[in-house]
């Protein structure tokens, strides 16, 4: 069985990188300004530029839903830590 071992500095350090990330990502978009261009590849390439942009946004959607399942984790994490605060060491060992 694999042990986990979260770093409660390093994890919030995770958190906050997560969080800029998205932000930054979700702050992306290409475009191309065709001029009045009407050419079959530029018109293929626009079609590439939207589909980038839709991945863009999907992508940072993605980083946001981590974001909040890691402030998720960390929250029950530190209720838990509380609860366990608040027991004797009998209560812990034998669950009493």
């Amino acid at each position: 069985m694999a042990e986990i071992y979260l770093d409660p500095n390093k994890f919030q350090d995770q958190i906050d990188s997560f969080e800029k990330g998205a932000e930054t990502i979700q702050a992306l978009k290409y475009s191309l300004d065709k001029q009045g261009v009407r050419l079959r590849c530029v018109d293929r390439y626009m079609e590439c530029v939207d589909e980038v942009n839709g991945l863009i946004t999907l992508f940072s959607t993605m980083m946001a839903q981590d974001t909040e399942s890691m402030k998720l984790i960390k929250a029950k994490w530190m209720n838990l830590d509380s609860d366990i605060a608040t027991k004797t060491l009998g209560e812990i060992l034998f669950g009493l």
